[in-house]
């Protein structure tokens, strides 16, 4: 039995396996360039997992219609308490400022994903 979804690939050039995406990742982290400038390195992390995120269609699961998806990707700078997260169907960056919020509170805080794409019109 297979490891991970996404062997159909094993052995092709940037196949889908787990262990394929883990050594493609730690590969581009280590030689990618990134700046000390916040959203430089957000944007740098998310160009990194992008390189191993799996796109609809390419790795099928055993339902009809169902494919293997990155659903999302995130970080956080546990200095300044900021999640910073996209999803499949927004590639936009969003962030949440943990320390704008009452952390003493007793309350479940919650935001709901922004999943529908945000495009910039310019003109």
């Amino acid at each position: 039995m297979a490891y991970s979804r996404g062997m159909g690939g094993l052995g092709l050039p940037g196949d889908l396996s787990s262990m394929s995406r883990f050594v493609k990742a730690s590969f581009t982290k280590m030689n990618s360039l990134s700046s000390e400038d916040e959203l430089e390195s957000v944007s740098q992390f998310f160009h990194i997992l992008g390189s191993v995120e799996q796109q609809r269609g390419l790795a099928f699961i055993d339902e009809p219609d169902k494919y293997e998806i990155t659903i999302y990707s995130s970080c956080v700078n546990t200095d300044k308490g900021i999640y910073y997260y996209r999803t499949y169907e927004n590639s936009q960056i969003n962030a949440v400022d943990m320390y704008k919020e009452d952390l003493d509170s007793t309350n479940l805080i919650s935001y709901p994903l922004i999943n529908k794409q945000n495009v910039n019109y310019q003109n």
